[in-house]
C-alpha cells in the first residue's frame, strides 16, 4: 500500500490539476506527468520506472471529471455532435492502440511524443488569444477515422488523454467557440476510456510481484484518491477566474511547461 506521504502528492497534484484545468481547459496530465517526474525520486521511486502505472493511473483518475464536464456541456448544448461523431471512433479506437502501444514504448519514445504534445498545447493557448478567426480546414470523410485514430493514439503514447490534438482539430474544423470545449470534453472520455481497457489489460506488463493495489497498470487505490481530488477541485473552482486569472495562469502554465521539459531531457 502507499505511505501517507505518496497519498498526499497524489492528493495535491489532484489539487492543482483540477483548480488549473478547471480554469484555463487544459489536459490535467501535462501537470500531473512532469509533478510526478519531480517528485517521485523523493519516496525512492522513478517514472522512468513507472511510466506505464504512473500514466495509467493518472488518465483513468481524470476520467470522472471529464464525463462530468462533458455531460454538463450536453446538457447545455455546448457540444457539435456532428463534429464528435466524425472523429470519435477513431479516437476511441487509438486510445486502446495508444495504451497497448505505451505498455511497450521506451522512455525514450515518451519523452519525444511528451514534449511534441506539450508544445502543442502551448501553442493551442497561443492561438486561443487570437481575436482573428481561424479559417477553417475541410476534411474528406475518409480522413476522419484516420485523424482520429492518429488523435487518440499518439496522444496515449504521449501520457496524454486527447485533449491537447483535440483542440487543435477543433480549432482547424473552426468549430464554433460556445461548442469548442464540450467537443473536446467528449474526445477526451472516449480516448480515456477506452485507454482504460488497454491499461487493464497491457500488452505487456511490468514487474509488480511485490506490490499491490494493481488492475493491470492502474494503481487503484492512488487512482480514487487523485480522482476524488481532482473532481472536488474541478468542481470548486468551476466558473470561477476572471479574465486577468486565466492570463496569469495560462503564462504560468507554459513557463511550468517549458521548464518541466527543460528539466526532463537534461
Amino acid at each position: 500500500m502507499p505511505t501517507i506521504e505518496l497519498i498526499l502528492l497524489f492528493i495535491l497534484i489532484g489539487a492543482a490539476t483540477g483548480a488549473i484545468s478547471s480554469i484555463i481547459k487544459i489536459a490535467p496530465t501535462l501537470i500531473a506527468i512532469p509533478t510526478l517526474y519531480f517528485f517521485l525520486p523523493v519516496f525512492s521511486l522513478s517514472l522512468q520506472d513507472l511510466m506505464l502505472p504512473a500514466i495509467a493511473t493518472c488518465i483513468t483518475a481524470f476520467i470522472p471529471t471529464h464525463l462530468y464536464a462533458w455531460i454538463k456541456s450536453m446538457k447545455h448544448g455546448e457540444v457539435d455532435s456532428q463534429h464528435l461523431i466524425n472523429f470519435a471512433p477513431g479516437i476511441a479506437m487509438g486510445g486502446v492502440i495508444g495504451a497497448q502501444l505505451l505498455s511497450l514504448a521506451s522512455f525514450l519514445v515518451f519523452k519525444i511524443g511528451f514534449t511534441l504534445i506539450a508544445l502543442i498545447a502551448i501553442l493551442n493557448i497561443i492561438l486561443r488569444s487570437r481575436t482573428k478567426k481561424t479559417p477553417s480546414i475541410a476534411i474528406n470523410k475518409l480522413g476522419h477515422i484516420p485523424i482520429g485514430l492518429f488523435i487518440g493514439t499518439m496522444s496515449l503514447v504521449s501520457g496524454n488523454c486527447g485533449h491537447t490534438l483535440g483542440e487543435s482539430l477543433s480549432t482547424l474544423k473552426a468549430v464554433d467557440q460556445r461548442q469548442r470545449q464540450g467537443s473536446i470534453n467528449g474526445f477526451v472520455v472516449f480516448a480515456s476510456i477506452a485507454a482504460m481497457v488497454g491499461f487493464i489489460f497491457p500488452a505487456q506488463s511490468f514487474d509488480q510481484a511485490t506490490l499491490s493495489g494493481f488492475s493491470g497498470a492502474i494503481h487503484v487505490p492512488l487512482m480514487l484518491v487523485l480522482a476524488f481530488s481532482h473532481l472536488f477541485f474541478y468542481w470548486l473552482c468551476r466558473n470561477r477566474g476572471n479574465t486577468l486569472d486565466k492570463s496569469v495562469l495560462s503564462i504560468s502554465f507554459v513557463i511550468f511547461t517549458t521548464c518541466s521539459l527543460i528539466r526532463l531531457w537534461l
